[in-house]
């Protein structure tokens, strides 16, 4: 077993006990602390879910009832109810369209891919140029240009209706998610979602994704550069093309 399958195992399933996920802890040390972090995880979700009933619930409940505590309660309740109203009419049923959009965009599918993907992050081994070409070639991409050196991660993945070619790139030891899709045009920007931050950029076939939850600088200039030279090629031939 090698570190990326013993990733994606942990990530399906942090509670297996696979003999052979066990041998692999015991020669590998990035592996074991994976393993480690994902067994706290667990523990501390375990924790939070948790959660005794107060004793004597029903009693208190019945007591509030008799007494103005619950009359209190009422007025808050009803106070709360009319500011909710207020707010949904002005929010309206257009709030809940442009939510079920974004919710599908590109940088929303992305975010949402990335949870089963995070152990991508701690490879640090650049892998060879076949290896990147064969990953574009599942999704069907002939690469035109020359390849970033320094990618430690490619696979084939589906993120929400599409196909896409997922990379990882490492620019002064920093980690950052390159998820391409092929075939499907997007606008250009930048953004932040939850804990990550992100880039969409349109190329000549299909758009690319960037994201990074790290801290410091974010080299989304570089690594686009980069990538828009091996999947459209170099600007000369580019332009010869048009």
């Amino acid at each position: 077993m090698d570190c990326l399958e013993f990733r994606r195992r942990l990530g399906s399933d942090p509670q297996a006990r696979d003999p052979d996920m066990r041998a692999h802890r015991e020669v590998c040390a990035a592996c074991a602390a994976a393993y480690a972090r994902a067994q706290r995880f667990e523990h501390d979700l375990t924790d939070a879910l948790t959660v005794g009933v107060p004793a004597n619930l029903a009693e208190s409940v019945l007591l509030a009832q008799a007494t103005g505590e619950r009359r209190q309660f009422v007025r808050r309740r009803r106070v709360l109810v009319a500011i909710a109203a207020s707010v949904l009419c002005a929010v309206g049923i257009g709030g809940f369209a442009w939510q079920q959009v974004d919710a599908r965009s590109l940088p929303a599918l992305a975010v949402a891919h990335m949870p089963g993907e995070i152990d991508s992050f701690e490879l640090k081994q650049p892998i060879a140029g076949d290896a990147v070409i064969a990953g574009f070639a599942v999704r069907h991409v002939v690469l035109k240009g020359a390849l970033p050196r320094d990618t430690t991660y490619v696979h084939d993945c589906p993120v929400g209706p599409y196909g896409v070619v997922h990379l990882v790139n490492r620019v002064d030891d920093q980690p950052v998610a390159v998820l391409y899709f092929p075939h499907k045009k997007a606008g250009r920007k930048d953004f932040t979602r939850q804990r990550w931050h992100g880039r969409e950029v349109p190329l000549a076939q299909g758009t690319l994704v960037m994201l990074t939850d790290r801290g410091g600088s974010r080299p989304f200039d570089a690594i686009e550069h980069a990538w828009r030279v091996a999947i459209d090629g170099p600007a000369d031939l580019r332009v010869t093309q048009l």
